[in-house]
């Protein structure tokens, strides 16, 4: 039996709630990190939303690889 392959729009329909909880998900580990090791700064904020963009990059990087790899 032949399996359905899903819609090309499908693919990429969730890339937004990911990429708002990634970022929420980083930021609030930084702000809880600065406040528990009583930064001066914001240095756990930055470093953390920073390794959440890499993510989301390599994320999509993955997804879109899939998409092109289907046509």
């Amino acid at each position: 039996m032949k399996r359905k392959k899903p819609k090309k729009w499908l693919i990429f329909s969730s890339l937004a709630f990911q990429i708002a909880l990634i970022m929420w998900a980083s930021i609030r580990l930084g702000q809880y990190l600065d406040f528990a090791l009583q930064s001066s700064g914001k240095l756990y904020v930055l470093i953390s939303s920073t390794l959440g963009l890499v993510s989301i990059v390599f994320m999509i990087y993955k997804q879109s690889k899939s998409f092109w790899d289907q046509s």
